[in-house]
């Protein structure tokens, strides 16, 4: 119960409140611990627990393998991505290259014609002024996932150059490599898979708003209005959309406003007769035709929504969410709060 329970809270506790507290005292020591050591371990604690939760996710994908559970085989999938990636960033490297040292003489034409074939380069002439400006040491722009691949290469080279080395990026720095094992799979199968889902998430997104925008009350109608009136001023042919037109739609959406309100549709409906008719006939009597006041422009009204009421919605989200945070940091600090040990 000690170990498990007493001492981790109390660490908790005191370390909770040296970082609070440490904004509010002038001493160096404090301020190294709280700005610098306490933010490394942060990061050490935070990478071993990245490295437990993917451990957890693989037991459980292999569990569900083994039992056969429902849609077994897509948690294979996941198991061998989780393999391919770890053996392509710790096990193998994938980056190697070609460093040329001393050419033949009479033949630095012809290994830059050697060189832009392998690289894709149209003009050989690139190669040869990039081989001239170096001083004897020419390191080939490709990289070569496998050494066999750059082994076969240099044979072609061995014709023309008298000294070349086959060398590999160094450990951690071959993940950002362009051309390597690691970047390959990062940007030719993530990337490409993660725009595929977000792609899908649009249909989703248009479900749930098809359902959110059902108009059931008053906050639903408030919530579609503004989402037409921001989708429309988000694209070029909001711009396009005559004064007209955009004062049917105020008055179509100040008739959905009071439409829960007034339970007789026929005073509904003249309501919004009238009020058609009314814009209309002052647009044409004031010269709307040359210039419409901005009420009647869609980007107008998208950025006056955008600025002023989903600005102070923002806000006032952003002062719940602190709120909720310095709430539940006081409880932890303070010992009230103890799920993270469990209980």
């Amino acid at each position: 119960m000690l170990l498990k329970r007493h001492i981790p809270l109390l660490i908790v506790i005191v370390v909770g409140l040296l970082t609070l507290f440490g904004h509010f005292i002038n001493n160096a020591s404090v301020n190294d611990f709280v700005k610098n050591i306490a933010t490394e371990w942060f990061d050490i604690i935070a990478s071993f627990a990245i490295f437990l939760g993917a451990l957890n996710m693989m037991q459980l994908h292999v569990q569900k393998i083994v039992n056969k559970k429902k849609n077994w085989q897509y948690s294979s999938l996941a198991v061998i991505g989780f393999a391919f990636a770890i053996f392509a960033g710790f096990f193998f490297r994938g980056a190697n290259f070609i460093e040329i040292n001393n050419i033949k003489e009479g033949k630095l034409i012809s290994v830059s014609e050697l060189i832009a074939e392998e690289v894709d380069e149209e003009n050989s002439n690139l190669i040869l002024n990039n081989i001239l400006t170096t001083d004897g040491s020419y390191k080939i722009d490709k990289i070569f996932i496998t050494k066999r691949n750059a082994e076969l290469f240099m044979d072609k080279l061995a014709l023309y150059v008298d000294d070349m080395e086959l060398k590999s990026t160094d450990w951690g720095a071959h993940v950002q490599t362009e051309g390597s094992l690691f970047y390959w799979m990062f940007f030719k199968m993530l990337n490409p898979l993660s725009a595929t889902m977000f792609a899908l998430l649009a249909f989703f997104v248009a479900s749930a708003s098809y359902r959110a925008f059902r108009i059931r009350n008053f906050e639903a109608t408030l919530l579609l209005v503004a989402g037409i009136i921001l989708m429309l001023g988000r694209v070029p042919i909001g711009s396009l959309i005559p004064w007209w037109i955009v004062s049917i739609m105020l008055v179509f959406g100040f008739g959905a406003i009071l439409a829960p309100f007034i339970k007789e549709r026929k005073i509904l409906f003249g309501f919004v007769s009238c009020g058609i008719l009314f814009m209309i006939s002052l647009g044409i009597l004031l010269g709307w035709n040359h210039q419409a006041p901005s009420i009647l422009s869609i980007p107008a009204i998208q950025g006056w929504i955008f600025d002023y009421p989903t600005a102070a919605g923002s806000r006032a989200l952003m002062i719940g969410i602190g709120l909720g945070i310095v709430g539940t940091s006081f409880r932890i600090i303070l010992g009230i709060e103890r799920s993270f040990l469990g209980d």
